[in-house]
């Protein structure tokens, strides 16, 4: 392999490296946005049942029970663009750490092949070598 393919190699390398990183970080991104969907779902449906409830001093707290249940709704709301931003960076990190993974893989056996090129050239010197020095014999 050649200095110049070997460091563009190398640098495809870090390349995707970068990239499987970038990708990871997206996808936590989106898990901590599901999880606070998630904890909203469940604090609303603890809410409601509370609301539900038939205790003593409902009626003290169903106005406030409200409000919070309104509030967490519009926090939701607020969360579905967001989520769906995480998704479209998670595919588009995914898309671009598997191009610079195929960039590698060509890169690789391009090496490959020019190392074995190489290889058969040798072989073929030498045995033409060895042709040509029994000829002089």
């Amino acid at each position: 392999m050649t200095t110049p393919d070997k460091k563009r190699l190398d640098a495809m390398r870090r390349i995707a490296d970068l990239r499987r990183q970038l990708k990871q970080v997206e996808e936590l991104r989106l898990a901590r946005v599901m999880r606070e969907e998630a904890d909203i779902d469940e604090k609303c449906v603890a809410l409601i049942a509370t609301l539900n409830d038939d205790t003593p001093l409902h009626g003290l707290f169903a106005g406030h029970m409200a409000n919070r249940l309104k509030r967490l709704t519009e926090r939701k709301t607020l969360l579905e663009p967001l989520k769906a931003q995480q998704i479209a960076a998670v595919m588009t990190e995914a898309r671009h750490t598997r191009f610079a993974e195929k960039v590698i893989d060509k890169l690789e056996a391009g090496a490959a092949v020019a190392e074995e090129k190489h290889q058969l050239e040798g072989l073929i010197e030498g045995a033409l070598a060895r042709h040509h020095h029994a000829s002089l014999a």
